[in-house]
């Protein structure tokens, strides 16, 4: 019997973002050599997109592999309107058999109706998915939370090659507040530092991740929100100076996202305090510092930092420099 083509499109959602992107590399590990897979990954932002660019990277044939890689992220806003969901459908119509459209939503798209009774509303990509389902691949990550994400830390630290013992995954998993992607880096920071010779003990956590660099990310936001440019700039430098760039990165989108959060929960007349999963100690940080920000300038800032994201990941600016842009385009 003959084998059955692969998907052309993969339409990856919800607020696992951390899985998500593991589903990618294990796409990008599948075309082959590295060298030949960075000419054939191709990733997009869905907000401004240029359709023509999208279009060109999924007919273009693979160079020295069996499959082109296209990601783009977030789907949403490729159907924000019936001219951008035409025009998005008629490029799934014609996708070769060579490519891999990864279409990344970072919330899910099967989310219950507001109001009682009523039906919750189909995203359009879910009813193409439907319509096609001999060609695409349809998977909704969630973010593991409270007991379920201890058990996560557990499993994630087993396979990196370490054990923890369930009181540190506890601690770490506070203290990270259900973060994947940053208890993730904590965990390879802990077992190198364990020499994965010995399980991970709560004083190994207490010892290297109090807080990790988030007095910085605090007092960089701060100066965020009090347009001082000089101290926002030095914190990040300072951060930097003991992490690499791609922690610092994930601790300022992390900040940011609960900045966002807490702002609704403002916004909506509740205590933010009670809507973060965090230790107490960041959620007050986090409750005080939302005051200085509106829901719009950080729903833009989250928008700013996927472009920072997409344009480092595309090799297009060096990590460290894409940073003090992020910080000098905020105060512009």
């Amino acid at each position: 019997m003959a084998e059955s083509p692969p998907p052309t499109l993969y339409l990856l959602h919800g607020d696992d973002e951390f899985a998500a992107a593991e589903f990618v590399t294990r796409l990008r590990d599948m075309l082959g050599d590295p060298s030949s897979a960075a000419l054939n990954l191709h990733e997009f932002s869905a907000e401004g997109l240029d359709f023509g660019a999208l279009a060109h990277a999924c007919s273009a044939a693979p160079f020295l592999a069996r499959r082109r890689l296209v990601v783009v992220r977030p789907a949403s806003a490729l159907v924000a309107d019936e001219a951008r969901r035409a025009r998005l459908e008629a490029l799934l119509a014609d996708l070769p058999t060579t490519t891999a459209l990864v279409l990344i939503e970072p919330r899910s798209l099967t989310e219950k109706p507001h109001r009682h009774g009523a039906k919750p509303k189909r995203s359009p990509l879910l009813e193409w998915a439907d319509g096609h389902p001999d060609s695409t691949l349809v998977r909704e990550f969630s973010a593991p939370q409270g007991e379920a994400f201890v058990r996560w830390v557990r499993q994630r630290c087993r396979q990196l090659g370490g054990e923890i013992d369930p009181q540190a995954a506890f601690l770490l998993a506070e203290l990270v507040g259900d973060e994947p992607r940053l208890a993730d880096l904590e965990l390879g920071k802990l077992l190198d530092f364990v020499d994965r010779q010995r399980p991970v003990a709560v004083e190994d956590v207490e010892r290297l991740t109090p807080f990790g660099g988030q007095s910085d990310v605090f007092a960089m936001v701060d100066a965020l929100g009090m347009r001082d440019a000089a101290t926002a700039l030095a914190r990040l430098h300072r951060l930097l100076e003991d992490e690499s760039p791609v922690y610092a990165q994930v601790m300022i989108v992390r900040q940011f996202r609960l900045l966002l959060l807490a702002r609704e929960a403002l916004d909506s007349g509740l205590d933010p305090r009670q809507s973060l999963r965090v230790h107490p100690f960041v959620a007050g940080k986090i409750a005080a510092q939302a005051r200085h920000f509106t829901l719009i300038q950080l729903e833009d800032i989250m928008r700013r930092l996927l472009a920072m994201d997409m344009s480092v990941k595309s090799s297009q600016t060096d990590d460290k420099v894409a940073l003090d842009a992020f910080i000098a385009g905020l105060m512009g």
